[in-house]
């Protein structure tokens, strides 16, 4: 655990203008002298200040952090009228602001190497760049990757459903609606959430949310979704498009995103290039987990990494 005061001092905070003019909020630690470089692309309802841990146990490694706020969340431009809907129009809106970040901002910095770490959606996300982009990246890492989302129903059933409220939504109003049952963001309680067993590292990240209201976000919208289970699909059938050393960390206790569909996703990689570790019993946030399933995670990052 390190303090978030004293983080936030040595962080550089800027901003860029995405596809469309977004504006997209980043951070970025770098090294005094040339050094490797890992970009932190994080998962849905996230912000860049919940990664103070992993980003200062990075640059302690040696090694130039930079992190990012996607479209429509944590500290960057929001989508709809209701800023705690989670809005997107297009998946490959997030794609584009990556290659923008990596291409405006970290390429001219002449690092040594470029690692993409992505957590959840922002695995995908990742996932998706290496796939369909020109790139730079010498290692990916995948952390709980959203490559199928755990849905209450089928998923068939799911895209009648969310393309029904869609269509009687817009009979009401031009604006994106959420999910069935979606809501704004709420405080949930420690007990009975499907994230992480740290208590300690609940309330801290619970807290950031707390200190930094303006980056609380609540359900995603019905065309989130959409593109989002869209985009999961693409991830695993394009998998061996991915040419370049990957690291899956998967958590054995996953209830947010589907293991089933990260097992595909590695079996239609090269073996050579994908290596699958599972923490077993860890919940889907595996960088803010107990001390005894996250030293395991970073034990298999630096590893892999170095």
């Amino acid at each position: 655990m390190i303090q978030l005061d004293r983080w936030l001092e040595n962080l550089q905070q800027n901003q860029f203008n995405g596809t469309n003019n977004v504006r997209i909020n980043y951070a970025m630690m770098l090294q005094p002298h040339p050094s490797p470089a890992v970009i932190v692309s994080n998962g849905r309802i996230e912000s860049y200040l919940k990664y103070s841990e992993l980003a200062a146990e990075l640059y302690q490694l040696g090694y130039s952090v930079y992190l990012y706020d996607h479209r429509g969340q944590g500290l960057s431009q929001r989508l709809a009228q209701d800023a705690q809907l989670g809005h997107l129009d297009d998946f490959n809106h997030y794609i584009a602001d990556l290659d923008m970040l990596i291409n405006q901002i970290v390429l001219p910095a002449r690092h040594t190497r470029h690692i993409l770490l992505g957590h959840s959606m922002g695995a995908a996300i990742a996932a998706r760049y290496v796939q369909t982009c020109d790139h730079s990246i010498e290692q990916l890492i995948l952390a709980s990757p959203m490559f199928g989302i755990e849905l209450p129903m089928p998923i068939a059933a799911v895209r009648f459903v969310t393309q029904l409220a869609k269509f009687y939504a817009a009979k009401i109003s031009d604006q994106p609606s959420y999910v069935l049952g979606g809501q704004p963001y709420s405080v949930r309680p420690f007990a009975g959430n499907n994230l992480t067993q740290c208590p300690q590292r609940y309330q801290d990240f619970r807290a950031v949310y707390d200190r930094f209201p303006q980056i609380q976000l609540g359900a995603p919208s019905n065309l989130w979704l959409t593109e989002a289970i869209t985009a999961a699909d693409l991830c695993v059938e394009q998998a061996a498009k991915i040419t370049i050393a990957t690291l899956l960390l998967q958590a054995g206790d996953d209830t947010i995103v589907k293991n089933s569909d990260q097992d595909t996703f590695a079996a239609n990689m090269q073996p050579d290039l994908i290596k699958l570790v599972t923490i077993n019993q860890a919940r889907h946030e595996l960088f803010f987990e107990l001390d005894c399933y996250r030293q395991s995670v970073m034990a298999q990052l630096t590893k892999f990494i170095k």
